[in-house]
């Protein structure tokens, strides 16, 4: 059984599932999780994925791939961007410890409410930008 999984992956195919709450024309992250910048979303708000370094939480009786995920939200309005960052930080929440598939290959098993980092603001040449850095603690699935 594998181990590790691909958890920016992971984490935007979760991302992209919540199309009642999150993701989708009139929810606050129109466009999603992407891994990598999208062009012309500039009327849209969008979150941009990536890996942070740091350890995993792995052993013989515990093989769980902690990864710190790093979400750039990016929107039109320092606003909008705001309003997705504090969207998508209320979805991490929901990450309490039941066991929540993400994507075909992995199972969050829940987010350390102490991990997570942010919003704060960083905006960049890109536009409007808040980040939000979380821990995922992760099991093949």
């Amino acid at each position: 059984m594998a181990t590790f999984v691909d958890a920016e992956r992971a984490v935007a195919d979760w991302v992209n599932s919540l199309t009642s709450t999150l993701v989708g024309v009139g929810q606050p992250l129109t466009k999603g999780a992407h891994l990598h910048q999208l062009r012309a979303a500039a009327p849209t708000c969008y979150a941009l994925l990536s890996m942070l370094p740091g350890g995993v939480a792995l052993s013989p009786e515990n093989p769980d791939h902690r990864a710190r995920i790093s979400a750039s939200i990016y929107g039109p309005t320092k606003e909008a961007a705001t309003a997705a960052a504090l969207a998508y930080c209320d979805a991490l929440l929901t990450l309490d410890g039941t066991p929540q598939p993400m994507g075909a290959d992995a199972v969050c098993l829940v987010v350390d409410p102490d991990s997570i980092s942010g919003p704060y603001w960083a905006p960049d040449q890109a536009g409007p930008r808040l980040v939000v850095d979380a821990d995922f603690y992760l099991r093949a699935a």
